[in-house]
Parts: structure tokens; C-alpha cells; sequence
């Protein structure tokens, strides 16, 4: 007579325990199964990292039945972000030559621009920065006022570089500077000319003279 056997084999994995686990550098360890300490069969720990830092890979690690560790301790490596944009007509500083997290960086306009935005950005936890980039926008010396009996011409704007010019309506002359430039302060250079009267009195001079001239031969 035949007889079958059927049997079922059970596997019991008796103290077996994996190499020691520990906090990384920047990280710290979290045990997922298993208690802390202990590193029995199918133990699984995994890794979380400070702000500012990221896991190279998140791969739980797990305690396999030879006594090894299924995978390996991963890194936190700082975050870092993307090199922030130059304004235009500006430039960027930092004291750092990397851009990594809480790094700054400030921002600063050419002469003659004004910075219009945050003149510092931080490199944040989440790769990203803290404010956008600024405008450099050039100096605006305004309008000038027409002197009394003549005007101010602003042929090419008020802008730094661009040049004002004074002209006196007739009857009148021109007392002082020509022109005025919107220097890189966004200020106009010297002072604003005024438009006087042409006097006359030569004239009235000369009939004396002549008066005199005519008494004397009378004479």
C-alpha cells in the first residue's frame, strides 16, 4: 500500500539579531517595525532629516534572516537652491560661493538706478527663495519749473543722463547756465537761470553824449 506524506515546513528565525542602527548625520533614525535597540528579523528602520536637509534616498532599511541589513543608511544632503536672477542694470553679493540653505544674497543697482523690491533674499527648506528679484529702475529728476519770462525744455525726458534747456522770451536775457543736467542722484546740476530785462539806458547815454557835443560847438 502507497502512502503520500504531506509535510509543512516552518521557519523559525531564533535570536537573530542585525548590526546596531543610529542617527545620522543631520538625521535622525525612525523604527517603523520592530523596537529600538532591538534589531531582530524583519526590523525596519527609516530616516528623516533636519530642516534644510534631504534624504539622498528613502529606502527603508530591513532586517533580513541571515543577520544583515537589507539596503543601507542613507545621507542628508543640504539643500541648495538656483543661482537667483541679476537685475537688470544691478548686481547680487553673497558671502557664500554656493547657494545653499539660509545662505543671502543682496541685491544692488548701478548709480543712477533705484532698487524697487527686497535688497536681500534667503535661500529657504524648500530650495526656493525667500523674495523675488527686484527692478533697477533709473532716476527720475521731475519736471523743471519755467523761470519767469521764459521756459525749460525737457527734449529727451527727466531721466539721469538727460539734459535741460533754458531759453528767455523775447526782450529778456538769460541770467545764468544754459542747461541742466539729471545727474546719477536724480538731481538737476546748478542752479535754475532767470530771464531779465535788456535794459536800454545806452541809448539814452548816447543822446546825452550827443546833447553835450552839440552845446559845446553852440558854445
Amino acid at each position: 500500500m502507497l502512502i503520500n506524506w504531506c509535510c509543512t515546513c516552518i521557519y523559525f528565525h531564533i535570536n537573530i539579531e542585525c548590526e546596531n542602527q543610529t542617527d545620522i548625520n543631520h538625521g535622525t533614525m525612525q523604527v517603523m517595525d520592530g523596537v529600538d535597540g532591538i534589531w531582530s528579523y524583519n526590523s525596519t528602520v527609516a530616516y528623516v532629516c533636519e530642516t534644510g536637509f534631504n534624504l539622498t534616498f528613502n529606502v527603508p532599511m530591513r532586517c533580513l534572516s541571515n543577520g544583515t541589513w537589507e539596503g543601507s543608511q542613507p545621507a542628508c544632503g543640504i539643500v541648495t537652491c538656483l543661482p537667483p536672477t541679476t537685475p537688470s542694470n544691478g548686481s547680487i553679493s553673497s558671502a557664500n560661493a554656493t547657494f545653499q540653505y539660509m545662505n543671502e544674497v543682496v541685491f544692488s543697482c548701478h548709480d543712477g538706478f533705484n532698487l524697487i523690491g527686497a535688497n536681500m533674499t534667503k535661500c529657504n527648506e524648500t530650495g526656493q527663495w525667500s523674495s523675488g528679484t527686484p527692478q533697477c529702475r533709473i532716476r527720475d529728476c521731475g519736471n523743471l519749473t519755467n523761470p519767469t519770462n521764459g521756459n525749460v525744455q525737457h527734449t529727451d525726458g527727466t531721466t539721469v543722463g538727460q539734459i535741460a534747456y533754458y531759453n528767455c522770451s523775447a526782450g529778456y536775457m538769460l541770467n545764468g547756465t544754459t542747461n541742466r543736467t539729471c545727474n546719477a542722484s536724480g538731481i538737476w546740476t546748478l542752479e535754475t537761470p532767470t530771464c531779465d530785462v535788456i535794459c536800454k539806458f545806452y541809448s539814452s547815454t548816447l543822446v546825452i553824449y550827443i546833447d553835450e557835443m552839440f552845446i559845446e560847438r553852440m558854445l
